[in-house]
């Protein structure tokens, strides 16, 4: 990833481009085994053992409301700086990391995004982009059940090394 603060994550989501400000993302991994326990909400496709930290990873899609996309060997999962936990975006696959500068950043009104999750159009060449914002993507409600069932899955795992010991 780019150390410039003013650059953007450029992916594709459902055959769609869009971008995030580095300022969101950690990192990009490729696409790894999940697990899935069941009992996940919708939004989530699987858990991620990253560095023995599970990150929750969350469909783009479905976040989106676009037509579900095929995961690929190109897909990756975006791994998003989180104030509680932290979430990982699975996305189509990643083009690049581009210098702000390099964009034309048109405004957008927000209010006619969902809770102004878009915050800028970029134009990047002949493409127009809508420029992410990640703390908006989510409502408050999904962030809180996400949070809750990753407690549940927690707690059961303490129960059985409990038991097993």
């Amino acid at each position: 990833m780019s150390d410039d603060a003013h650059s953007v994550v450029v992916f594709n989501v459902s055959d769609q481009p869009f971008a995030a400000s580095v300022e969101y993302v950690a990192e990009v991994v490729p696409i790894p085994w999940l697990a899935k326990p069941p009992g996940m909400p919708s939004i989530v496709q699987g858990i991620l053992n990253l560095g023995g930290v599970a990150v929750t990873v969350l469909r783009a899609d479905l976040l989106l409301g676009l037509e579900p996309f095929s995961v690929g060997l190109d897909s990756s999962i975006l791994i998003m700086k989180e104030r509680a936990v932290p979430m990982g975006l699975l996305v189509q696959h990643v083009d690049g990391v581009y210098p702000l500068s390099a964009c034309r950043v048109l405004p957008i009104d927000e209010t006619r995004t969902f809770q102004g999750c878009v915050e800028a159009q970029l134009e990047i060449g002949e493409q127009a982009i809508p420029l992410l914002s990640w703390p908006k993507i989510l409502l408050e409600e999904e962030r809180q059940r996400v949070l809750d069932y990753l407690g549940q899955m927690s707690k059961r795992l303490d129960d059985l090394a409990e038991e097993l010991s």
